[in-house]
């Protein structure tokens, strides 16, 4: 399945990453699709398992189909971050889907035309501004700086996101697949964009920006940035995350030419509320 552009969680990069720091995962695929299913044991509950935005699947029928062999060969509860197609997964939802904003990559002269034109503007006065630009992969000492910020502006933001030790395993697992992005202004950084590269896709993973790096607009630099190379460079998906956790983040990822997807929603799976379903044969692979 490796001309599919999987999601994140999804892809063979999140897979080395979960081997290299030794969190159990089994990858699940056929000729139709493909999952990656993460499991921990919980007190009280015992084993639990995870399938993040998957199954993914080259139709509807085939991402079904896959999910039934992830809920026979599994036991115990499993947790589905559906994609959009969640209605014909069945399960108990048991929260809403999040939007996302995905900027599909295309040549430079078709991506500006998509930008808004606030954002067009915004990305005019980065250019008069005295910033430069520089693509570094993700370093442990030369980017303490930038997994400090972010880990404090996750806590005064009061967001969960993936901790600095798991964004350096990832970086190890996928050599050169890392890239922060940092605008500097006489030599500091103002702001600063982490890149996580996965098969034909990439996902912005984390940002920070002073407040001159605001002022002088460095995220629209940065971002304008990061979709030219990677478009350059025969990707053809940027992964912004979630748009839907304030008003001003999904304006600035929206116009930037994102689409918005919104998800199905968060399913639940257990034998309490229905019976297994009948076991189907494809090719499995454990990662302990």
């Amino acid at each position: 399945m490796s001309d599919l552009a999987l999601p994140l969680t999804q892809s063979k990069a999140f897979e080395r990453t979960c081997r290299a720091i030794k969190l159990p995962v089994t990858r699940f695929e056929t000729q139709d699709g493909t999952c990656l299913v993460q499991s921990r044991k919980l007190p009280l509950i015992g084993q639990f398992h995870l399938l993040s935005r998957g199954p993914t699947g080259r139709t509807a029928e085939g991402a079904a189909s896959l999910l039934r062999e992830v809920r026979q060969s599994l036991s115990g509860p499993l947790v589905v971050n559906a994609p959009s197609e969640a209605e014909k997964l069945g399960g108990v939802q048991i929260a809403r889907g999040a939007e996302l904003a995905l900027v599909d990559l295309a040549d430079e002269g078709t991506m500006r035309a998509r930008l808004h034109q606030k954002w067009r503007n915004q990305l005019n006065k980065a250019a008069r501004a005295p910033i430069t630009i520089i693509d570094q992969p993700l370093d442990a000492t030369r980017h303490k700086w930038f997994l400090d910020a972010e880990a404090t502006q996750q806590k005064t933001r009061k967001y969960r996101s993936y901790p600095a030790g798991f964004l350096l395993a990832y970086a190890h697992a996928n050599e050169e697949q890392a890239r922060l992005y940092t605008a500097l202004d006489d030599g500091e950084p103002v702001a600063a964009m982490l890149v996580l590269k996965h098969g034909r896709a990439a996902t912005y993973q984390a940002g920070i920006a002073t407040d001159l790096g605001r002022k002088s607009c460095a995220h629209n630099a940065l971002l304008w940035k990061v979709m030219s190379d990677l478009s350059r460079r025969s990707f053809t998906i940027l992964d912004l995350g979630r748009a839907d956790l304030n008003p001003g983040l999904r304006r600035f990822k929206l116009g930037s030419g994102a689409r918005p997807q919104q998800l199905g929603g968060t399913l639940l799976f257990h034998s309490w509320f229905a019976p297994r379903p009948k076991k189907v044969t494809s090719k499995t692979s454990q990662v302990i």
